[in-house]
């Protein structure tokens, strides 16, 4: 099992990683086996490639942690985000987010939520 302090290191790689736009750099924290799963899919992702081929897709974001829990190989934690090209005015929006990591530190497993509807208004979209 890892250690606090080595999950809590390779979070900040991760979040480093996550609010740039190097998305190749991000998901090489990942395991070959990985899932992936958001309130955007219907299923998760299976797979470093799949998730890979998914990640090239995201739009840059400035993504804030606000605060997190780590029990064994499990991190989770809450976020504040802005995505780039939205309006000033819109308010950011929040979620939350969860990382297990093996004992390689690898990611396993990766799921954010986060309201739809939210995301769609801050945008400037209708729902």
């Amino acid at each position: 099992m890892l250690d606090r302090d080595e999950i809590e290191a390779i979070f900040a790689k991760l979040c480093e990683l996550m609010n740039g736009d190097d998305r190749d750099a991000f998901v090489e924290l990942f395991h070959e086996d990985c899932s992936f799963m958001n309130s955007a899919l219907s299923e998760p992702v299976k797979g470093k490639e799949n998730l890979r081929a998914v990640a090239r897709h995201w739009p840059n974001v400035t993504n804030r942690p606000e605060w997190m829990v780590i029990d064994g190989n499990r991190l989770c934690f809450g976020w504040n985000e802005r995505q780039e090209g939205m309006p000033a005015t819109a308010p950011s929006y929040r979620g939350f987010s969860t990382y297990v990591f093996d004992e390689n530190g690898l990611v396993t497993e990766y799921e954010g939520i986060f309201d739809m509807l939210a995301v769609a208004a801050a945008m400037g979209r209708p729902g």
